[in-house]
């Protein structure tokens, strides 16, 4: 029943659109962040001072991303309640057009400043999107379709994540041998055709009607964010599950932005093992926002939350007990990490968290947007969205500070079992809770 539900929303125009524009932007934002790092990393090029430490440049990459998109999306869940949310997707899409030309100029260029600033305007659009995805969605779809459009969504944009990690770092770095034909100006192509999917996708979405179009815009982004947040928590049956999310997106951050380095000066593998690594906990995580739609069928299943969070904790710590640094002096090739007799509990604590991660955060992302009250729905949103950055600039920024100390290198994996431990509680009280009053009804 969930696959028949899912195949009908592809048919929908209130749904296939909105997957096309998100994954085809997903994409982009990831290419243009990695190939920035590799130019950086691999290309020789510098990226504001030569002194940054090769394990804080993804983290500082990120923050060029994350912050304009704090700073703004609070101001643009405001506007994604007073304008129809339907002409906002499409000056969106219609923005990443300009911005990926400008981009494109800066692979031309091989200038890591064009690169920067254009990563800046992509993380200020992505500001405008996302309380407006998440606010049209209950007002294009049904509640029982919620699941299922959160868990394609969700599911596939990691799979996306993946694919722009993957294009952003082998595609710059390649050499051909027409001259005219590098690396980053293939990059600055395809980052082009993208937006121009992405643009034509969103002409097609339908108009999706403001619930306050006489609200008053408060433009001051520290007062904005203040408001919002006060909103939010007088609706705190919204505000829960967004905190919930908030700590999936700062998890899924360690993991992004320390995977690298660990594989390659921990493990001492080189990118082919890393690549291997990432595409199995994309797959995973995919596999699992996917295993929601047959087993939450349609409903709140604040069960799969309970489980997920349990599962991201066991195997994580079983990741950080597992880490055993290797005294090879050169990196070692698929080939070895294969032979390795650890790497099956390795690849199985990394799967095994990833799946966990995706049972975890779709039912929470349903429950927000459903609880929401239409009215002011992208307000909430944005308060998610600030929870959302909020935890994954605090995970930056520690990782950036962590890059300068001596710690141990499965440090952070230790940080997430300690954090999940503390929101796994928390599940597992609301579970019971919620359990004992429908058994009272």
């Amino acid at each position: 029943m969930s696959v028949k539900l899912a195949g009908k929303l592809f048919t929908k125009r209130q749904f296939l659109p909105l997957f096309i524009l998100f994954q085809a932007g997903t994409l982009n934002d990831n290419a243009l962040k990695n190939a920035l790092i590799a130019l950086v990393t691999y290309g020789g090029m510098v990226l504001f001072s030569p002194d940054l430490p090769r394990d804080g440049l993804v983290a500082t990459a990120a923050l060029l991303f994350t912050l304009p998109f704090l700073i703004l999306c609070t101001i643009a869940g405001q506007i994604a309640d007073k304008v129809d949310r339907g002409i906002i997707l499409k000056w969106v899409k219609r923005a990443e057009v300009l911005i990926m030309t400008f981009a494109g100029l800066g692979f031309f260029l091989e200038n890591t400043y064009i690169l920067a600033l254009s990563l800046v305007l992509m993380g200020a659009q992505s500001a405008f999107f996302s309380p407006t995805k998440n606010a049209v969605l209950p007002q294009w779809l049904n509640d029982k379709d919620l699941i299922t459009a959160n868990g394609l969504l969700s599911g596939f944009q990691f799979f996306f994540i993946l694919v722009g990690m993957i294009v952003g770092i082998q595609i710059v770095l390649m050499q051909f041998d027409n001259s005219s034909l590098s690396g980053p100006r293939i990059i600055a192509i395809i980052l082009f055709i993208m937006a121009i999917f992405g643009w034509a996708a969103a002409e097609r979405v339908p108009l999706a009607p403001a619930p306050k179009p006489n609200l008053k815009i408060d433009y001051n982004p520290i007062t904005s964010i203040y408001g919002v947040m006060k909103t939010s928590l007088q609706h705190m049956d919204v505000f829960r599950p967004m905190l919930g999310i908030a700590w999936f997106y700062g998890f899924s951050n360690v993991m992004i932005l320390v995977l690298p380095v660990y594989v390659a000066d921990v493990l001492k593998y080189d990118a082919s093992v890393l690549i291997v690594i990432l595409v199995s906990s994309t797959l995973s995580i995919l596999v699992g926002s996917l295993l929601c739609l047959v087993l939450a069928r349609g409903k709140e299943a604040i069960g799969l939350v309970f489980i997920g969070i349990i599962g991201v904790t066991l195997f994580t710590l079983d990741l950080y007990l597992n880490t055993t640094a290797s005294t090879r002096t050169e990196l070692g090739d698929l080939a070895a990490f294969k032979a390795d007799p650890a790497t099956a509990r390795f690849m199985l604590a990394i799967m095994g968290s990833s799946l966990c991660a995706g049972l975890y955060v779709v039912p929470l992302q349903a429950m927000a947007q459903r609880r929401a009250v239409h009215a002011v729905r992208a307000r909430l949103m944005s308060a998610g969205a600030v929870l959302l950055n909020a935890s994954v600039n605090i995970v930056t920024f520690a990782l950036i500070g962590l890059s300068y100390t001596s710690m141990a290198p499965e440090t952070p994996f230790l940080a997430v079992v300690v954090l999940s431990i503390v929101v796994c509680i928390y599940a597992g009280l609301r579970f019971f809770q919620i359990r004992k009053a429908q058994l009272a009804a």
